[in-house]
């Protein structure tokens, strides 16, 4: 894909979107991975990822359409075969994926309807929300932090002080995880002799999603939020089956099946506008009667400062229920409790970020860094690199031999 010329290749992507370029925009970015260390033979020394994604804008009337095609490049195993897969439901990232197709107009004049494939977000970007722990991600680049969009339908609107969501998402779309055994998702299970081979099995998820409400309101200073959400868990529980282990003379073959949990969730969360910060909490439990999961009782505290064209965003969040398993085989919830830092700031030249996420628990770690360079209004090169640290058996340190370094260079249009 990377060696056709870039202008053919967006003139192929443009190809669904006829007669409107006025409204198309996009980027084609190719970047290299370059990694310390290996925690076996199938991890790469380097990993190369080119991406080409476009977007398409409309408004036809009172109505905002919106479609957007991303084509990827990937030499590690992330990347699966090329199939007809629009909920992105494998469990490895597609060549070819739709990340937009919605369209969204008005219902009644305080009210807006949204339905096709979209992003869902109820928290902040760089912190930790436990409104957005039912939505899906994708941890085929564990530092990354993507989400997925959704199959849905999203109804919002106002009425005075009080603004509401309503959304309902009738697929599910799973957690995507990187390979199993990699340096990226390392796993330490007991009484398993070194150099075993976890095979994953693509275990079909429910076809059912899940749905949910929030309710928004501001009284005097503060910002007022409840939401309740029920439907399935897109997070898998992992089952190692070691009554079906194939002994070879490379070593064990354990197969590794998903399964995936009903779960019930309600939260609440209030800001307020304190001197120069914002300052936010949350508080939300999960109910669920799967064995493996159990219930959750999860709060986050964060504080918001502008500086200049940067943001400095601090949390601290926590579970106060213990899982009944490993807390490394719930994801979401495996680095709690957890302290996260995000410094990021626009400069005339460019921007840089920063985030230090550490977990409580076992003092390990990650630090981020990145820095973007404008060379012109179309060119941009970017640097950086990520460094877990600390136990090498708690979530962050485990992956201690994924530190690695990291540059890019994207057109834009």
């Amino acid at each position: 894909m990377t060696r056709l010329p870039v202008r053919l290749i967006i003139l192929f992507l443009l190809l669904p979107f006829p007669a409107l370029a006025q409204g198309i925009s996009g980027y084609a970015e190719e970047k290299g991975f370059v990694y310390g260390d290996r925690s076996n033979s199938r991890d790469p020394s380097a990993v190369g990822w080119g991406t080409l994604f476009t977007k398409w804008e409309e408004k036809a009337g009172e109505a905002q359409l919106t479609a957007s095609v991303r084509a990827e490049w990937i030499t590690s195993d992330e990347q699966g075969s090329l199939s007809f897969d629009p909920a992105d439901r494998k469990i490895r990232r597609s060549p070819i994926s739709v990340q937009d197709l919605w369209v969204r107009f008005p219902v009644s004049p305080s009210v807006d309807l949204q339905l096709g494939r979209f992003q869902l977000g109820w928290g902040k970007t760089d912190g930790y929300s436990p409104a957005d722990a039912f939505l899906p991600r994708d941890l085929s680049d564990p530092f990354a932090d993507e989400k997925i969009p959704l199959w849905a339908i999203r109804l919002s609107g106002q009425d005075g002080a009080i603004r509401y969501e309503a959304v309902g998402c009738p697929v599910t779309t799973p957690w995507r995880l990187p390979v199993l055994g990699t340096r990226n998702a390392p796993l330490s299970v007991e009484e398993v002799p070194a150099g075993t081979v976890f095979s994953e099995v693509d275990t079909a998820p429910p076809v059912i999603g899940f749905a949910a409400l929030r309710v928004l309101a501001t009284v005097n200073e503060w910002d007022l939020g409840a939401w309740g959400r029920v439907g399935v868990r897109p997070a898998p529980l992992l089952d190692f089956r070691f009554d079906q282990a194939v002994s070879t003379p490379a070593g064990l073959t354990i197969p590794v099946e998903r399964r995936y949990a009903h779960e019930e969730g309600a939260g609440v969360e209030l800001s307020r506008i304190i001197g120069s910060w914002i300052v936010r909490g949350e508080a939300a439990a999960f109910f669920s009667r799967d064995r493996d999961l159990g219930d959750a009782v999860i709060g986050a505290l964060s504080a918001e400062k502008g500086f200049g064209d940067g943001t400095l965003l601090i949390t601290l969040a926590g579970n106060a229920i213990d899982p009944p398993v490993d807390e490394s085989l719930l994801f979401d919830r495996a680095i709690l409790p957890a302290f996260i830092a995000a410094w990021n700031r626009t400069e005339e030249w460019g921007e840089w970020k920063m985030v230090w996420t550490t977990g409580l628990r076992h003092g390990d770690g990650l630090l981020k860094g990145e820095v973007g360079y404008n060379i012109t209004d179309i060119w941009k090169i970017t640097v950086g690199g990520e460094l877990p640290y600390g136990y090498e058996k708690g979530p962050l340190g485990a992956l201690h031999t994924a530190q690695r370094l990291h540059a890019a260079l994207r057109l834009s249009w």
